[in-house]
């Protein structure tokens, strides 16, 4: 019976540690937990650390899959950091390229998860990393289909501004 005593607070403080401690290697943050629960699938490094790699290429979130088919139809996107817009792409390697190329443009179909006033454009102020380069672009009428060309090649940090609304994001311009 002295063995039974000493096992089972051992065996509580074992899952106490373990309770406490959790899995290893790190945790995602509030945004990625939630954007996780939103149906969006997307690479937490891409969207918060950068553009150090290629967009993920998964289904979008549940409410930017208006007339999509299938529905649930993988594509290349990166999602606000804030969760209020989406930058669908239409190319899932190097979808977009300073200068632009002559055979394809740069498209971004921009889609809000909160409603937005039309015609209220979205105002793009796009920084680009480790310079001080700076560009601005309008899409008339706010988020929705667009031509985003920016003056160089690298990694921009683009600030979202649409009806009130912002967020921001990171996109790669390749060569």
């Amino acid at each position: 019976m002295r063995h039974g005593v000493v096992f089972v607070p051992l065996a509580l403080a074992a899952l106490f540690v373990a309770a406490c401690t959790g899995p290893a290697g790190p945790q995602p943050s509030a945004a990625q937990a939630s954007a996780a629960q939103a149906g969006t699938a997307h690479a937490g490094a891409f969207t918060s650390g950068g553009c150090a790699g290629q967009p993920p290429v998964s289904p979008l979130p549940v409410w930017a899959r208006s007339g999509f088919t299938p529905a649930d139809l993988a594509m290349p996107h990166v999602m606000g950091e804030a969760g209020n817009i989406v930058a669908i792409l239409w190319a899932p390697r190097d979808a977009l390229h300073s200068p632009p190329l002559q055979d394809r443009s740069n498209k971004i179909l921009w889609v809000s998860r909160i409603p937005f006033v039309a015609p209220n454009p979205l105002i793009i102020k796009a920084t680009l990393a480790g310079s001080t380069r700076t560009a601005t672009v309008s899409v008339p009428g706010g988020p929705g289909p667009s031509t985003v060309d920016l003056p160089a090649p690298g990694c921009w940090t683009l600030h979202l501004n649409w009806s009130g609304h912002t967020d921001e994001l990171k996109l790669r311009y390749v060569a």
